[in-house]
């Protein structure tokens, strides 16, 4: 029984040392992780591995699965960022003699006219308004009884925005609503170019 324990001990003894050993060879032979999981896993389910060895690699590899875990999530979580990214196309990038957008109609014509959000809750409308490229475009709002409340001339060339459309030139106005009641409001917009007029009303919401 003497011999026997010593035995043991030194079979222990080995272990611990070939564990320490596989560890090095891990850290610094560049050794990938799979393959680490894989023959710490072999030694754990054999017969041959004293159950204080197999203690210590269960350890091991619970900690390996907990950082898997961790690590699918941010690699998910990164993947559907990039993919938020690529599908919001909101380029301010104007046409240029050497750069134009040829996938965007510059035609002037009557396009998407709308405010968001509607209803803007606590936060200031934006106006967007797709008619081409134009020599000027203004925007009147009323309230409910007809008065004008507000008005402006939109100035600059539009922005390429894709709204879930498809690239188009677009204007695009935030309304200051810091002094306005909440209810719900009329607009109207007026676009020219070259004596060519292009009119479209709508109604928006606000809410304080």
């Amino acid at each position: 029984m003497k011999h026997m324990g010593r035995g043991t001990f030194r079979n222990i003894l080995v272990c611990c040392k070939t564990l320490i050993f596989s560890i090095l060879i891990f850290s610094f032979c560049g050794i990938s992780h799979a393959d680490e999981t894989r023959t710490l896993y072999e030694l754990y389910k054999s017969t041959s591995t004293p159950k204080l060895y197999k203690r210590h690699i269960g350890k091991m590899l619970k900690r390996q699965e907990r950082m898997a875990v961790i690590h699918k999530k941010v690699t998910e979580k990164r993947n559907k960022k990039q993919k938020r990214l690529k599908a919001i196309k909101a380029v301010s990038q104007f046409p240029t003699k050497n750069n134009i957008i040829q996938s965007a109609d510059a035609s002037f014509k009557l396009g998407e006219v709308y405010s968001f959000p509607n209803p803007a809750k606590k936060t200031n409308p934006t106006f967007h308004i797709e008619v081409g490229i134009a020599d000027k475009v203004q925007l009147y709002i009323y309230d409910v009884s007809g008065s004008l409340i507000h008005e402006a001339i939109i100035n600059g060339l539009p922005q390429i925005i894709d709204d879930g459309q498809g690239p188009q030139y677009a204007y695009e106005y935030m309304w200051n609503t810091s002094t306005i009641a909440s209810g719900v409001y009329l607009y109207s917009i007026k676009a020219e170019k070259s004596g060519k007029i292009l009119r479209k009303n709508g109604k928006c919401a606000v809410i304080k």
